[in-house]
């Protein structure tokens, strides 16, 4: 599952994978580096991630056991070059709100 809060500026990543002995989210806002953001599993099995992302659309995989790419099954998918599929992120970030108060005394 892939979360992205405006209020924290993070986006947060959750895969169930009990088994599993690392995962790591790998994707365009990384460069694709199967170590730039190792996830840290729960007691249930749950791995979760958090992590700030500038605001666009990103393809992304989880890389299990450093061998296995699986994709997060909440996302839509595109092909990617390798005859398989990455799961996508937007990233939105909540635009700046201007109170009346503020607005009034810039004019």
């Amino acid at each position: 599952m892939v979360k992205v809060s405006t209020r924290t500026k993070k986006t947060s990543f959750e895969v169930a994978l009990p088994e599993a002995n690392s995962v790591n989210v790998v994707g365009d806002f990384n460069e694709w580096s199967g170590e730039a953001h190792p996830m840290k599993k729960n007691r249930a099995g749950v791995w979760k991630l958090a992590v700030e992302i500038p605001a666009g659309e990103y393809q992304f995989r989880y890389l299990v056991d450093n061998a296995q790419w699986i994709n997060d099954d909440s996302t839509t998918y595109v092909p990617n070059s390798f005859g398989t599929e990455n799961s996508i992120v937007e990233v939105k970030l909540a635009a700046k709100k201007t109170t009346r108060k503020k607005a009034a005394k810039k004019k």
